[in-house]
C-alpha cells in the first residue's frame, strides 16, 4: 500500500526532507518526487505512523 503526501517547499527545507529521507531508508520506503512523498507501508495506520514520526524526526533537524 502507498500514500502520497504533498509538501510544501515554502514550509519545509527540502534539503532536510531529502536528509530525513536517507536517514528513513533503512526502516521504510520513502521517496520524494516533485513535491509529493510517497510512502510505502502494510497498513493506512502503519503509513500515518511513519509519516508522523518521519515529519517530527524533520522538524527535529530544523530545529536542531
Amino acid at each position: 500500500m502507498k500514500k502520497d503526501f504533498n509538501l510544501d517547499f515554502e514550509i519545509y527545507d527540502a534539503s532536510k526532507i531529502l536528509e530525513s529521507i536517507e536517514d528513513f531508508k533503512e526502516v521504510s520506503k520513502i521517496k520524494l518526487e516533485n513535491n509529493t512523498l510517497t510512502i510505502t507501508g502494510s497498513t493506512e495506520n502503519e503509513i500515518e505512523e511513519i509519516f508522523n514520526e518521519f515529519m517530527n524526526y524533520n522538524i527535529g533537524l530544523i530545529n536542531g
